[in-house]
């Protein structure tokens, strides 16, 4: 058996594993209609790759829709939901994220991550007007990129904040206003410590990030305009009113001020998120039971 994450469609790979009798599934399998339009100028061929897989388990019924336009043979398409929701936070990262909160005292904490090149000096803009509001604000900043972590922490500093850096091992002082985290694979860790999460290359159009980390830790989120590599899912999550969705650096700031000010709303929107990473999971196991009624393994 031979398994294709989203929207990996080779038509040599698939060719030669029909030659060889290898059955293929095309799993979290998802269909813009952007790309549904791209790929109905080449309908035949598309038909044909698509009817290649065994099974195709789609995110969700639109997705299931638009490869069945496509020509997908509508028997073997199933809406099983996103595989992405599948998130298992582990006891031992809660535990070490309320330890490191706990040294931070009563200060709000709020994490821009995952920020891309042009972000950060936009937040730094918002980070100064939450501090009007809010003084003892301190902000995690977590670069996507290694290779960016000097230069970011450098720019912090230009821009007159008080920063520490995790490589650096020292204490997060009360006077220290910019932590960042110059590290790898401990995300997880630093949104379960943050009390609001922004997500980042959104206010830069790269597309945005996953928002699923922050929510499976009960986290208000906030993205800005440019999420269109994850449009569906900040959808859903705006709609349950555990997601806002801000324009500008101006509009971060505010909305970081009036969720530090509400506390209630903070964890209603903590509580919506977590709830719907809830909802949303089984999608695997979903999968593994179609796999096993279409194919014999």
């Amino acid at each position: 058996i031979g398994i294709i994450m989203e929207t990996e469609l080779w038509p040599n790979l698939l060719h030669q594993a029909q030659k060889q009798s290898i059955p293929m599934v095309l799993a979290n399998a998802r269909m813009s209609s952007r790309s549904a339009e791209g790929y109905k100028r080449i309908n035949k061929l598309c038909a044909e790759m698509l009817n290649s897989f065994t099974l195709i388990a789609a995110q969700s019924s639109e997705d299931r829709d638009q490869f069945i336009s496509l020509g997908a043979s509508r028997d073997n398409v199933h809406a099983v939901g996103n595989l992405k929701f599948e998130l298992d936070i582990s006891d031992e990262v809660i535990d070490d994220a309320q330890y490191i909160r706990s040294s931070w005292g009563k200060r709000s904490v709020f994490i821009a991550a995952s920020t891309h090149e042009g972000e950060e000096i936009l937040i730094l803009n918002a980070l100064r007007q939450i501090k009007s509001s809010i003084p003892d604000v301190l902000l995690i900043l977590v670069p996507r990129h290694p290779e960016r972590f000097d230069r970011v922490a450098a720019v912090s500093q230009r821009a007159g904040f008080k920063i520490l850096r995790r490589s650096e091992k020292g204490l997060c002082r009360q006077d220290i206003q910019i932590f960042v985290i110059d590290s790898m694979g401990e995300l997880p860790l630093f949104y379960a410590a943050a009390d609001i999460a922004f997500v980042g290359g959104s206010l830069v159009p790269t597309g945005g990030h996953n928002i699923l980390e922050p929510a499976a830790v009960a986290k208000p989120i906030i993205v800005g305009p440019h999420v269109f590599n994850f449009k569906d899912i900040t959808r859903q999550f705006i709609e349950a009113n555990a997601a806002i969705q801000v324009q500008s650096p101006e509009e971060l700031a505010k909305t970081v001020i009036t969720l530090f000010e509400d506390s209630q709303k903070q964890q209603q929107m903590g509580k919506a998120a977590k709830q719907l990473i809830t909802q949303s999971q089984g999608a695997s196991q979903r999968l593994i039971n179609l796999i096993k009624r279409h194919i014999d393994v």
